[in-house]
């Protein structure tokens, strides 16, 4: 079980105390819960905080909000990314060992423009952890890409201040064209969502899978077989698995596999039945089958995917379902310490 360091002032800071109740549940949630990096930047769809803590995902939103607000969090909702804002402050990496483990985790993770956010986090709380990923991007094309952004932006914000200068024109360095442009490799931009008071941003990101893909515009069906095929390809190498090529007659198959298991379900249903999984079901049980230790070196297909499919949503399930038991313990012991906490100040 990994451990995450949540300070011990948490629940006496002056911005915490002025959230509602469930905000805060919600934040140390975000701060304690097992799918989360040490570094404060990793993949949480909004199904598995409701999930853990049976919250409806309006709930959800209108914490994020705050917290995005108060300059908590920044989350990309359309690939489920989130980033602690200042993890890394209070727990920076310093060992080597550690950050070649952050690294390995990083490319694990959906393309995401917060990963720039994350770099500049890095930069300002733990200049070590910076230098080594500014040192590895020679070799790591999603960091390549992230700091020719950030290096663009830095001389789009410089031009900026001097045009603001002499013309008194407000520009915002996050939405610079330049940043865009360095991203389009990956990125497709559908909807941003600003709070311009506090610049913060819940964005909306539409990730596109065309790195060696002849065609750009993907369905979601195809979106789904891509992504199954490059956490394959990760996991195994020397997998067979097919191009990610729309004419190619193998990732049509893999995509027909996909689209009846979206349409139908597991093997033998019928579309009477009513048994098809959704979109976002369908991703989490591809990203659950490349995780576990067992199923990642038998998913090799999206056929077998399919056909494994009742077996792989129930330990997925269980899985989530153990893991939700001992947050929920763990949420109890630090909401008992922090009300014991409080009654022990006001007595002093």
């Amino acid at each position: 079980m990994a451990y995450n360091k949540v300070q011990d002032n948490f629940w006496i800071d002056e911005k915490v105390r002025n959230w509602d109740f469930k905000t805060r549940m919600i934040a140390l949630y975000l701060l304690s819960n097992q799918h989360r990096y040490s570094e404060g930047f990793y993949r949480l769809p909004l199904s598995y905080i409701a999930e853990d803590m049976s919250l409806e995902q309006k709930e959800i939103l209108n914490a994020f909000a705050i917290l995005t607000e108060d300059s908590f969090i920044k989350y990309d909702r359309e690939n489920s990314m989130i980033l602690i804002i200042n993890a890394l402050k209070y727990q920076p990496l310093q060992n080597i060992n550690h950050c070649k483990a952050a690294l390995n985790k990083l490319d694990e993770l959906p393309a995401s423009p917060l990963l720039l956010d994350f770099i500049k986090q890095a930069e300002k709380y733990n200049l070590k952890f910076y230098k080594f990923l500014k040192k590895e991007s020679k070799n790591h094309g999603f960091l390549k890409e992230v700091f020719r952004a950030k290096k663009a932006t830095a001389a789009e914000k410089k031009n900026g201040l001097q045009a603001k200068k002499k013309k008194g024109l407000k520009t915002d360095a996050e939405d610079s064209q330049a940043l865009t442009q360095a991203l389009t490799q990956t990125l497709t931009p559908a909807q941003i969502k600003t709070n311009v008071d506090q610049n913060e941003e819940i964005i909306f990101i539409k990730q596109e899978f065309n790195n060696d893909l002849k065609v750009a515009n993907l369905s979601p069906v195809e979106e789904l077989c891509c992504y199954l095929i490059e956490l394959i390809e990760k996991n195994n190498p020397r997998a067979s698995v097919p191009p990610k090529d729309l004419s190619d007659p193998l990732f049509k198959k893999w995509a027909k596999e996909i689209e009846r298991l979206k349409r139908l379900g597991p093997v033998g249903a019928k579309a009477k039945d009513k048994k098809g999984y959704s979109l976002q079901e369908i991703r989490d049980i591809i990203s659950f089958s490349q995780q576990d230790q067992f199923w990642k070196n038998n998913i090799l297909s999206a056929k077998k995917l399919r056909k494994q499919v009742i077996k792989l949503e129930n330990k997925m399930k269980s899985s989530k379902s153990n893991a939700s038991s001992q947050n929920t313990d763990l949420l109890k012991e630090l909401y008992l310490a922090a009300k014991e906490e409080e009654k022990e100040n006001g007595e002093k």
